[in-house]
């Protein structure tokens, strides 16, 4: 510790830090433009000058660092003139444009000025003007470039934590302008960073020009639904209608910075196709009626379906209470274990289970990610999780953290890593068995508790001449590091080698552990609640708290809070219950807010199952393509008009708020559980927001000790259980045969995440068309050139969409996105077949004016076999 005496006041801090931290801690004001806390220092404003005792000049403050003794002045004449010089020379050219910047009431220039400005300016030459008119840099970001004061936060956060590079600057002195490639931005991940960090009105949100001023705005805080990250948002509405959103520095996860579907995203809530009040199905059409006559109906049908098997499938976006009290409902009203929370895969939870209990760190993702060495197995973290990547990029470049990547699919994050192995998908298996077996070999006998013989018996040796020494790297830097984090990406659950890979995963967690490696596990998340959804126990095997469904003493102890027996065998799966609908097994499916017949990896097949269920109840907030096929749709108040909870992939729970009210005659989610409950002449004790939180914290391990008013504004943290270390080792898998021709893999798109935002029109503009992403190699040796319209053809069906040329794609190896609708993406699907073998060719003259799904059926029926568009069934 050093200490320091700033205008009188005396403090110790620790060595290195800065006189601008030190004055920050005693409450001293110095003003800065150029300044910002994710950045490293540039003193290039010469706001945050001060005098410092025993040297000539005024010192910058951000970049000057505390000296034990030293005495600094940060309000004096000087101080004060210098300041009010340099406010004098940015204003010289700077605009009078107030009244009308949307800038203004929020804006660091004129706040600066009305502090420390002068009264009178000096200057009285022409001002500077680049630009007559604003430019639209791209659809949501636009810029007066007359009013920058050259301050370089934009070009700064888009290169040193973004990574896009996609802003510049031109010329120098006084006449630098900011600008990207050729005055456009259509390369640039659009997330609007730049527009957050512009201390003036030089860079401006084109969605929200000119819709309100700060003061008009109701602003409330909340959590981003797009993916698992679980950044702090801001919300802005004015009249109750959505205007935009922002993030604060000092709150949540993502320290001010959000990716373009957070910031731009939001407006989804004001989809155009909600449903607007209960509808059932009346000679092949959904008909509107009344909640009365939906109620009436509907207790009639479960009558009649009582006697057969029901099931249950929510999604991962609903809040903690809705998924906890869904559970509920189908395990004490429905009586059935029959229960799962994704729509695209079936989670091993017999592996997954204990590997979370045992390994998973429920800390905050920038401690987790301070650890020596951090592998990131799978996925795509730029596109999937954008925030988690500026936060890895910062760990990796100014931390020195080694980073390791293992994935078939390549990322933007891969420049910053030391190690970066391809393989092929599904091959993560067999490279995280290699890294395993290598790292028992290079440890030897070093290995505490079970003897050496014992582990490498189980693990294996090495592979000989695999073709690559990347998993050899790997064990290197892993056996190096002090501490170690490993960052699971949740798209290794597609593959049908999931369990195996999970099995891999448990070893190299327990190898490293028994090397006393600090240990640090998380897995990224593409669903804003997946990891409190697992916490609610809406799983087949799993109760609330990841206890397994046989545990007598745990199902006794629920089943006497809540007032009913819970059944004792572990329900099916999503796949299971499907194949139950197909054999005729199924009475009452009950979806809430999931929409299979889109995500669900075989749409034949699930639109088969799903027309076969007795009774298929949907309650959504969007007319999905699953609605369309349902007996009962009700009308439920979706992101934003309801409050509750998400735990985001850190464990951290937080809060989501109520920034409008159900449109329609939606009801919320639970109002709609007790609707439903009542008609079986049951109830659900507690019912409100509040009373399941405690009943959650009471009943969930991992949440006890929480309350509502403890979360703050930061959340609060879930609690891993302590459980004794897994001792099992798994053997590898045998080898795989290597895949021949192109293979079809999918995922989550930097614009769009699932299906929700594409209903996003800020989002739709931004984003491109349907793509086709490809090698370099295999568009050569195929003959097609970026953009070209091409056709990808399975053994089920057939789409149309352009073709991205990516030069560091891997070779044999297709990806399409899975968020757009109207690809209908898993037709071409097989479940239990990933990933897809496809062929592509070029498309042709027709194909490029219709670039849609093609399936012999879809020639001379509707969207699902025969049945009209969801859609036109409101209008009949």
């Amino acid at each position: 510790m050093v200490s320091v005496t700033i205008d009188g006041q005396t403090l110790e801090v620790e060595a290195g830090s800065t006189v601008l931290m030190a004055a920050e801690r005693l409450g001293i004001d110095i003003p800065t433009f150029c300044y910002w806390k994710r950045l490293p220092p540039l003193a290039s404003c010469r706001m945050c000058l001060v005098e410092i005792e025993g040297l000539r000049r005024l010192q910058p403050s951000c970049a000057t660092t505390v000296t034990d003794g030293m005495v600094v002045r940060a309000n004096t004449p000087l101080i004060d003139e210098t300041r009010s010089s340099m406010l004098d020379m940015l204003l010289a050219n700077h605009p009078l444009d107030c009244p009308i910047c949307d800038k203004g009431g929020e804006c660091e220039l004129q706040d600066m000025v009305m502090a420390y400005g002068p009264r009178k300016s000096e200057f009285h030459d022409l001002k500077r003007v680049f630009h007559s008119e604003d430019i639209r840099l791209s659809p949501v970001v636009i810029m007066n470039v007359n009013r920058c004061i050259q301050c370089q936060r934009c070009v700064r956060m888009c290169e040193e934590v973004v990574g896009a590079v996609a802003l510049g600057t031109v010329e120098k002195g006084m006449d630098t302008a900011v600008t990207g490639f050729e005055g456009s931005l259509a390369s640039c991940d659009q997330c609007g960073n730049c527009i957050e960090v512009c201390p003036v009105g030089a860079l401006m949100s084109f969605p929200y020009r000119y819709k309100a001023r700060p003061w008009d705005l109701v602003e409330t805080d909340t959590v981003c639904p797009h993916c698992g990250t679980g950044c702090q948002l801001t919300v802005g509405t004015r009249k109750g209608e959505f205007m935009r959103v922002r993030s604060k520095w000092d709150e949540g996860v993502n320290r001010e910075t959000l990716c373009v579907r957070g910031r731009f995203g939001l407006d989804f809530v004001s989809g155009r196709d909600r449903i607007e009040r209960p509808m059932i199905r009346r000679d092949g059409t959904l008909a509107p009626v009344s909640w009365d006559e939906a109620a009436d109906y509907l207790r009639r049908r479960l009558s009649a379906v009582e006697d057969k098997a029901a099931g249950g499938l929510a999604s991962p976006r609903l809040p903690n209470e809705v998924l906890y009290q869904f559970q509920k409902l189908m395990r004490t009203v429905f009586r059935t274990n029959n229960i799962d929370c994704s729509s695209r895969w079936s989670a091993p939870f017999d592996t997954l289970g204990p590997l979370l209990a045992a390994f998973y760190s429920r800390a905050p993702l920038e401690e987790v990610i301070a650890n020596d060495c951090v592998l990131v197995v799978g996925g795509n973290v730029t596109e999937e999780n954008p925030v988690t990547e500026y936060l890895l990029r910062d760990g990796a470049r100014r931390r020195q953290t080694a980073l390791l990547m293992l994935s078939a699919r390549p990322s933007r994050l891969e420049a910053d890593a030391c190690v970066v192995v391809r393989v092929p998908p599904g091959g993560e298996t067999a490279s995280l068995a290699a890294v395993v077996a290598g790292l028992v070999e290079a440890a030897g006998h070093a290995l505490p508790g079970e003897t050496f013989a014992d582990i490498e018996a189980t693990v294996g040796r090495p592979p000989v001449n695999t073709g690559s020494d990347g998993p050899a790297r790997l064990a290197s830097a892993l056996k190096e590091s002090r501490s170690v984090t490993v960052l699971v990406s949740v798209e290794l659950l597609r593959s049908p080698e999931a369990r195996a890979t999970l099995q891999q995963l448990n070893n190299l967690l327990q190898v490293l552990r028994l090397l006393g490696k600090g240990l640090a596990m998380q897995f990224l998340f593409d669903r804003a609640n997946q990891l409190g959804a697992w916490d609610m126990g809406v799983l087949p095997a799993a109760l609330p708290g990841l206890w397994a469904v046989t545990d007598d003493a745990t199902r006794t102890t629920l089943a006497r809070n809540w007032g009913a027996e819970i059944p004792s065998e572990p329900g099916a799966g999503l796949d299971a219950m499907l194949e139950l609908c197909v054999g005729g097994g199924m009475g009452a499916l009950y979806l809430a807010g999931a929409d299979p017949l889109i995500a669900y990896p075989d749409r034949d097949f699930v639109t088969r199952a799903l027309g076969a269920a007795d009774l298929l109840i949907v309650q959504d907030t969007f007319l999905t393509d699953t609605a369309g096929l349902a007996e009962v749709v009700l009308p439920a108040a979706g992101y934003g008009e309801e409050s509750g909870t998400f735990t985001n992939n850190e464990g951290r729970t937080q809060k989501i708020r109520k920034f409008r009210e159900p449109a329609f005659e939606a009801r919320g989610n639970l109002a709609i559980f007790d609707f439903v409950a009542a008609l079986r002449s049951q109830t659900l004790q507690p019912s409100t927001e509040g009373g399941i939180f405690d009943e959650i914290a009471r009943r969930v391990p991992a949440y006890q000790g929480l309350t509502q008013d403890g979360l703050g504004a930061d959340g609060a943290f879930t609690k891993a259980v302590p459980l004794p270390p897994a001792g099992e080792f798994f053997a590898p898998p045998p080898a795989a045969k290597a895949a021949t021709g192109l293979m079809l893999i999918t995922g989550n798109c930097l614009f769009h995440n699932g299906y929700l935002s594409e209903r996003s029109e800020i989002l739709n503009t931004v984003a491109d068309d349907p793509y086709v992403e490809m090698s370099a190699q295999d568009a050569a040796q195929l003959g097609f050139s970026d953009s070209d319209p091409v056709v990808v053809r399975s053994a089920l069906g057939e789409l149309t969409a352009k073709l991205k040329v990516n030069r560091r794609f891997p070779k044999g190896l297709v990806f399409l996105p899975e968020n757009y609708r109207a690809l209908r993406l898993n037709r071409l699907m097989r479940r239990g077949v990933y990933p897809c073998p496809v062929e592509v060719h070029r498309a042709t003259a027709s194909a490029c004016l219709t670039g849609s799904t093609s399936n012999p059926k879809d020639r001379h029926q509707g969207m699902d076999g025969g049945l009209p568009d969801p859609a036109s069934r409101l209008d009949q």
